[in-house]
């Protein structure tokens, strides 16, 4: 079946959907802390809240209680140090006293003793001897021991402080989580909810970690489209494009704006669907107070090419090898193979930069055997 080929000068438009939404916002995050917390109340979304109103509240029960156990385990670390420091103290008297006991017999063994070995029998004399040895050795013993309990009274009382330390640092992380379970407006303004990765909005239940956004307080005064377009049919995307855009409930309405800024990678946008989409964001040309709502749902076209003379021709007439493409023209009763350069393309035609002239007739299909024995087939389109 042949194609005869026609130049068009219509530009080419692909078409996008997405909705209104202000061009600036304050965000509202989550508290920082080291633990993720469970909603217990949420604001309305689309409600008008004041600064200091309390958007979000969160559940802290379960910290309550864990504050009340650690509680628990501090006042026992405490008690068991005291009671430590107590028998240490009295240990520590009682080597102190054995040292002064020694320290006198001593005293008074030297203080008495007779110095005159011609008054005394060799009895007495190794006697007197051997009580001092005793003594000096006995005090040794006792200086050994003040200092062993010196070092073990320490690391004992170390361990029992580190227990102590944990258990009021834990509190008072608890306490800072526990100060910061409400979520408050810093300014007056519009709420709106931010959606995760897989499109959901937070709500009462759900598990909110330290620093997460949930929310914006937008300006509502200027607003712009943020707006998705088929990664199959995303040729061509470019910042500066005009958009031609409408709201989903007034087809008849249309509206000027321009992109600003196009997403590098497609992504999914709706949970469970594999589809993906270039996301990009339209500035308009005016305000339109009386219809711009945030979340509105919008429709689109970006024009992705102006209004000039082009050649366009079914994707499948194409065909492609290692040096390039090609298509199969006809020229009088047989058909001839032309190499061709190719330019943008949709999912059912692509434009043909050079080779193709407008009136020539090419093949839809490909031509098998030897071209110049084939006769054109079936008629032209």
């Amino acid at each position: 079946m042949l194609h005869t080929i026609q130049a068009t000068t219509s530009a080419a438009f692909v078409p996008a959907h997405g909705e209104l939404e202000a061009r600036s916002a304050t965000s509202i995050q989550a508290p920082q802390g080291r633990r993720p917390k469970f909603i217990a109340w949420m604001h309305p979304e689309y409600t008008h809240v004041s600064k200091g109103d309390v958007i979000l509240r969160f559940d802290g029960a379960s910290m309550e209680r864990e504050r009340s156990r650690s509680a628990g385990d501090l006042n026992v670390a405490r008690e068991d140090l005291r009671e430590k420091r107590g028998a240490l103290d009295s240990e520590e008297m009682e080597i102190f006293l054995d040292i002064s006991q020694v320290g006198t017999e001593k005293e008074f063994a030297e203080k008495f003793a007779v110095q005159d070995d011609l008054l005394k029998s060799r009895l007495e004399i190794l006697d007197d001897a051997l009580d001092a040895q005793y003594l000096d050795s006995k005090l040794g013993y006792l200086g050994w021991k003040n200092e062993r309990f010196t070092t073990r009274a320490g690391g004992e009382l170390d361990v029992l402080s580190v227990q102590e330390s944990k258990h009021s640092k834990k509190i008072e992380r608890l306490d800072q989580d526990l100060a910061k379970l409400e979520v408050v407006a810093p300014h007056d303004g519009l709420l709106v909810y931010e959606a995760d990765w897989r499109g959901e909005k937070p709500r009462v239940g759900s598990q909110i970690w330290p620093g997460r956004k949930v929310g914006d307080l937008p300006d509502v005064s200027v607003m712009q489209a943020r707006l998705y377009v088929l990664d199959r049919e995303a040729t061509g995307l470019a910042e500066g494009q005009f958009v031609e855009v409408w709201v989903e409930t007034m087809p008849e309405r249309r509206l000027s704006a321009k992109v600003t800024s196009v997403s590098p990678a497609p992504r999914s946008i709706e949970r469970g669907n594999p589809q993906k989409y270039y996301e990009l964001v339209a500035e308009f040309d005016q305000q339109y107070p009386d219809i711009f709502k945030l979340g509105r749902g919008l429709r689109a076209e970006v024009r992705i090419r102006e209004e000039a003379l082009r050649v366009i021709i079914p994707l499948q007439s194409v065909f492609h090898r290692p040096d390039g493409a090609y298509v199969f023209v006809w020229q009088g009763d047989t058909f001839v193979e032309r190499e061709v350069s190719l330019g943008d393309a949709t999912p059912t035609h692509i434009e043909v930069v050079d080779g193709l002239e407008a009136g020539e007739a090419i093949s839809l299909y490909e031509v098998s055997g030897l071209l110049g024995d084939v006769s054109a087939p079936g008629g032209r389109d």
